[in-house]
């Protein structure tokens, strides 16, 4: 069951990468939370490929800590499908919608670098 849900992780990563390549244009309309969590997914992006390359028995023993990340995975590209599927109209009449989706998602993603570093300490 660990080995589903890491590897689960592991490509939900990569899918999550291609939303948010997707997400680019639309991410500098709304700012200055589409820019904060455009940063912020940089850096957790790069904290998830160390932690992938680093290959710690931590991560992949942490059952909460790749559901948290699979479950931030596929909000991210529910934001993307659904931001793909509007209009531009559309986007800019719901700016508060994609305002606080964004902040939600910057509180997760600054969630998840914690616990990736508090998961790394573990271990060392």
């Amino acid at each position: 069951m660990k080995k589903i849900i890491y590897y689960s992780r592991i490509t939900l990563f990569i899918v999550y990468l291609i939303g948010l390549f997707l997400l680019i244009d639309k991410l500098f309309t709304i700012r200055p939370f589409g820019l904060i969590f455009f940063i912020v997914s940089l850096i957790y992006s790069f904290v998830m490929i160390l932690t992938i390359l680093s290959k710690k028995k931590s991560y992949f023993n942490a059952i909460s800590y790749n559901i948290l990340s699979i479950g931030v995975y596929l909000y991210t590209v529910l934001l993307c499908y659904i931001t793909l599927t509007s209009s531009k109209l559309t986007v800019m009449n719901n700016d508060i919608y994609y305002k606080n989706n964004f902040i939600l998602m910057i509180i997760l993603l600054l969630g998840l670098i914690l616990y990736t570093i508090e998961l790394n300490k573990e271990e060392d």
